[in-house]
């Protein structure tokens, strides 16, 4: 006799290749069936029967490409709910692979292109607006700051910054309100900018609090929009986590023998920024090596350590 299986149910076939029994999985134990099967273990099902019929042969674990030939060909019967249950754990397994580290590299990555949205207009603006009042425009470098102001007025502007008489031309009503809407425009993206941060700490909180801990929830999210996703930064050795985002600068390095990079987002690690230049490399290793650690803990389901671990590190850096 012979036993055989998939998602469907669990068929026993006589000698003469006949189904003598079967057992059919409803669409969960269907999941359950192909989740036991990536654990390389038997199924319950399957130990029914193979208690039950002590000489049968298990086709799964003994294939006999004969035998299953003429199987294959006898379960087309089942061809219309093969087909139907092959459509749904394709969907369910497509719905599941949307996880949480997925959706924070996506909103890391509006982040960064609403930085560089707001950084582009931004310029425009202090071009534009420097028709009006070109004093102002070195004496406010911060772009949010100088957006702000221009929605506040010519005139108040002018008056904060002393402007009796200066070289800017006096534009027209309409024009100057093309300006200050303009300026609206990039504090709107302004405060989704912030908005999204605020989300991304709280999200990153939630799924890798570790590596949120260690790394801070801007630089984390880099690092895992880079790697692709958390389980292919859990595989990644500290050393390739110490240069990631600086793929170029190694791979210049290696064609070109110049100086290799020591790190790559991680520099922007306030703990980083305190130490010298020449000992960024090695404080760049150590915190390669705490990352690597958050990261498996945060994969993998474990405690909070991300507390010890920072505090590793600043004992070690001061």
């Amino acid at each position: 006799m012979y036993l055989y299986s998939n998602i469907l149910g669990v068929f026993v076939f006589n000698q003469n290749l006949q189904i003598r029994e079967k057992v059919l999985f409803s669409e969960q134990e269907s999941r359950e069936y192909l989740k036991i099967l990536e654990k390389g273990e038997i199924p319950s099902q399957e130990k029914i029967f193979l208690e039950k019929f002590k000489s049968i042969k298990n086709l799964r674990l003994e294939p006999d490409d004969s035998v299953l030939s003429v199987i294959n060909t006898l379960l087309m019967d089942f061809k219309d709910m093969f087909y139907e249950r092959n459509l749904y754990l394709t969907k369910t397994q497509i719905r599941e692979s949307v996880t949480d580290d997925l959706l924070i590299i996506q909103v890391s990555s509006s982040i960064m292109e609403l930085g560089k949205s707001i950084n582009l207009l931004t310029k425009r603006l202090r071009e534009w607006y420097g028709y009006v009042l070109p004093e102002v425009e070195d004496k406010l470098q911060d772009n949010s700051a100088f957006s702000e102001r221009v929605i506040e007025g010519y005139d108040r502007l002018r008056a904060d910054f002393a402007v009796i008489n200066g070289m800017g031309k006096k534009l027209s009503a309409e024009d100057m309100a093309e300006i200050k809407d303009f300026a609206d425009s990039i504090n709107l993206l302004q405060r989704q900018k912030e908005s999204k941060e605020l989300f991304l700490e709280k999200i990153m909180r939630k799924t890798c609090p570790n590596l949120t801990e260690v790394a801070g929830h801007l630089t984390g999210a880099k690092l895992l929009a880079i790697a692709g996703s958390l389980r292919n930064m859990v595989m990644m050795p500290a050393s390739t986590i110490q240069l990631l985002g600086a793929e170029k600068a190694l791979f210049r390095h290696m064609v070109t023998k110049s100086k290799s990079p020591k790190h790559g987002v991680i520099v922007e690690h306030p703990l980083l920024q305190r130490v010298s230049r020449q000992d960024k490399g090695k404080a760049a290793r150590s915190l390669a090596d705490k990352i690597s650690l958050a990261v498996k803990v945060d994969y993998f389901k474990g405690n909070f350590i991300g507390d010890k671990l920072k505090a590793e590190l600043e004992a070690k850096f001061r």
